[in-house]
């Protein structure tokens, strides 16, 4: 899939979703992109590369999504949910469970499978992203990593990571990060 028609896919499903995101769009976007293109890197060569599948095109454009749409940092449940949705909505409820716990494990500290596990793949693939590139990269070159920035610029997407991190911590000081899972 060129990276126009990836693009156009995340587009599809974030699109109803616009108003909520605001200014945050590009932002997100790109997260998601790099998100899904790090997925491909980490899954190998067998099969067919995760950012062509369902099942990481939907986590990986609904993962985060329940931050803006429920205006929440507790946004694992309402990220699932709006996944559900649009797995009903192309009939592919056969997907639900793994979507459900690609994006319900996506933050969790400890490996949630094998590497060739799809939900460890995308939890890796995320914790990249969201890390910079910095700490673990299980494998993925620094060099590749910025080589994703610049084809999908972060646009603010960190600095508003730290906006609402220092927010939930002064609204909920003893639980900062609630989407955190040992």
């Amino acid at each position: 899939m060129s990276s126009n028609d990836l693009r156009d896919e995340v587009d599809r499903r974030l699109d109803p979703w616009l108003p909520q995101l605001g200014s945050d769009r590009v932002a997100y976007t790109n997260h998601v992109l790099r998100v899904l293109q790090l997925c491909d890197l980490l899954a190998g060569g067998s099969g067919p590369v995760p950012s062509t599948r369902e099942e990481y095109l939907t986590a990986a454009a609904f993962h985060d999504l329940g931050i803006w749409t429920a205006g929440t940092f507790d946004y694992l449940a309402p990220s699932a949910d709006l996944a559900l949705q649009w797995l009903d909505q192309i009939d592919r409820p056969d997907l639900a469970d793994l979507v459900v716990t690609m994006i319900d494990q996506h933050h969790k500290i400890r490996p949630a499978g094998e590497r060739t596990d799809p939900i460890e793949i995308f939890r890796r693939a995320d914790a990249i992203d969201v890390e910079f590139g910095l700490l673990g990269r299980f494998g993925v070159p620094r060099s590749t990593y910025r080589e994703l920035a610049k084809r999908y610029p972060d646009k603010g997407f960190h600095r508003r990571l730290v906006q609402l991190t220092a927010q939930r911590i002064r609204t909920n000081p003893t639980s900062p990060l609630p989407m955190l899972k040992w």
